[in-house]
């Protein structure tokens, strides 16, 4: 066999292993508009200098956003070996790299414990099976804003009907009118 079919059998076997290994662990990519990704930030009231995780960055525009209109630091977790390589070079071209990172991880084992604020947009089962997690890991105070799946057995700080926004404050009572 020649090398020009290797390389696209393997080539395809990553395109491949790329659709098919988020769907598994998270849910299938689906990108987050910009008007949504910036809501998302503004719900969390998230501060220059704080610590945002996103599960599941996708294309990289949450954490981007997050260091560059926020003065955040930023880290994506992405186990999709494509996304992940393409949110390193888009924080790259965007001159972040000091205040973007990406873990090639499944978010399910990372530590969130220096998480000021977590983003997600995943299948309602990842969002079920975070919430354990979550109780666990972060510190009070600490901000979880998820796109269309609420936390089973929370009640939100606040919901954004329009954008399909939950706000989750640890540690608080969520907000009397939610």
């Amino acid at each position: 066999m020649s090398t020009a079919y290797w390389v696209l059998a393997i080539g395809g076997g990553v395109v491949v292993l790329s659709i098919v290994l988020p769907a598994f662990v998270g849910g299938a990519w689906s990108p987050t508009s910009m008007a949504r990704v910036r809501a998302m930030l503004q719900m969390a009231r998230l501060a220059p200098g704080e610590t945002l995780y996103d599960l599941g960055a996708g294309d990289g525009r949450i954490i981007i956003t997050a260091a560059r209109e926020f003065g955040a630091r930023a880290v994506g977790i992405e186990i999709d070996p494509l996304r992940s390589a393409l949110c390193r070079w888009r924080a790259f071209t965007a001159g972040l790299r000091d205040r973007v990172s990406v873990e090639r991880a499944n978010f399910f084992e990372v530590d969130l414990r220096n998480a000021d604020v977590v983003t997600f947009y995943l299948s309602q089962a990842a969002a079920d099976r975070l919430k354990d997690k979550f109780e666990a890991e972060l510190k009070p105070g600490a901000r979880v804003v998820s796109h269309r799946r609420p936390v089973p057995g929370w009640r939100p700080a606040a919901v954004d009907e329009r954008h399909g926004l939950y706000l989750y404050v640890m540690g608080e009572p969520p907000a009397a009118d939610s």
